[in-house]
């Protein structure tokens, strides 16, 4: 993903809304930078060595080998913002104005239960929400391990603090903020209310959308700063929900034109691509992975036989036709379903 030869190495996870927006922060500043992937589907944020970086187990996490060590996306950005700016384009306006307002609605949007909206997405009718999810959000086992990560997590985090009581300070402390949103997610009422919390900013940004005569113009200025990094990567969470028709489609233009602006800048576009090629990798390695290629292989040499034995000309059953992805194979409402979403596993 980026240049070997860095200081700077990011502890991440692909589908982290955190993460993505300190990856597409970097690329814009175009700052070389490292990454170890902390596969949090397997536990790996709670291991010693990454408790040691992240005490209460989350990513993303930024390590600059010549200093310190920097947990949480707002603080990773502003670290790179302050010490990263000789020689690369700053990310927050010059001028006085522009910057107060950029920080003002940076701090909005940082400041939404991305999570809570997240997992309560999972916990309701979908009709009754109007939701239409993508991947890896719209199938029914994203929507049980989201389902099972709220009822299991407190536990989990307590097993945790057992394991390694020296972190039980920071531990109960994010439990104690998972007990109090856990209202938000069960409660389809107050989860009504965290959706009216995310519409408030996002009018917010529509009006500031509006106040630009130029529509070459992105939030607050006419270069992307730190809060239209915030502002995208929040935009792609809510498509990727199914909110898109509510919080922008339905009544906010100015928003629903910014988004396909931005779905076309490359750094925007190397923070979300990342889930895809783990999710790729991640099946491929793992037992249902290896068993799926290993099933496919003996499917395609037993089919092989089979259409030797009736003596038909091979070559209308070329190595894909084998694997049903020759010329008819796919039926059309087929051809873009990724073969990993039965793998896929959710963590924010």
């Amino acid at each position: 993903m980026a240049s070997p030869n860095t200081d700077l190495v990011l502890y991440y996870f692909p589908h982290s809304f955190y993460s993505q927006k300190v990856v597409m922060y970097l690329h814009e500043k175009k700052i070389p930078f490292r990454t170890k992937l902390v596969n949090i589907n397997t536990g790996k944020q709670f291991s010693p060595e990454f408790l040691a970086m992240s005490p209460r187990g989350e990513v993303p996490v930024l390590v600059d080998q010549n200093t310190r060590t920097i947990p949480d996306s707002q603080k990773i950005i502003d670290y790179l913002e302050d010490n990263f700016s000789n020689g690369n384009q700053k990310l927050v306006p010059n001028d006085p104005e522009s910057k107060t307002r950029c920080e003002q609605l940076n701090h909005q949007i940082h400041a939404l239960k991305v999570e809570s909206l997240t997992y309560g997405s999972s916990m309701f009718n979908r009709m009754d929400l109007g939701l239409n999810p993508k991947f890896p959000f719209n199938t029914p086992k994203a929507r049980q391990q989201m389902q099972d990560i709220v009822t299991h997590r407190v536990a989990v985090l307590r097993s945790q603090i057992k394991l390694y009581p020296q972190y039980a300070g920071v531990l109960n402390q994010k439990i104690a903020e998972i007990e109090e949103n856990m209202a938000l997610i069960r409660n389809r009422d107050k989860y009504e209310s965290l959706l009216l919390q995310f519409e408030k900013v996002l009018d917010e940004c529509e009006a500031e959308l509006s106040t630009h005569e130029d529509q070459n113009w992105w939030l607050v200025s006419c270069k992307i700063t730190i809060a239209d990094i915030s502002l995208a990567i929040l935009l792609h969470r809510l498509w990727q929900l199914g909110f898109e028709f509510r919080m922008w489609e339905r009544s906010r233009p100015t928003l629903a034109f910014y988004y396909k602006r931005i779905q076309r800048n490359s750094s925007f576009q190397k923070a979300i691509s990342m889930s895809t090629e783990f999710n790729l990798s991640e099946f491929l390695r793992s037992p249902m992975g290896v068993g799926a290629v290993g099933f496919i292989a003996i499917t395609a040499i037993a089919l092989g036989g089979y259409y030797i034995w009736k003596n038909v000309d091979s070559s209308r059953f070329g190595f894909l036709n084998l694997f049903g992805v020759g010329k008819k194979r796919v039926p059309p409402h087929l051809k873009d379903i990724r073969f990993t979403e039965a793998r896929q596993r959710y963590i924010p």
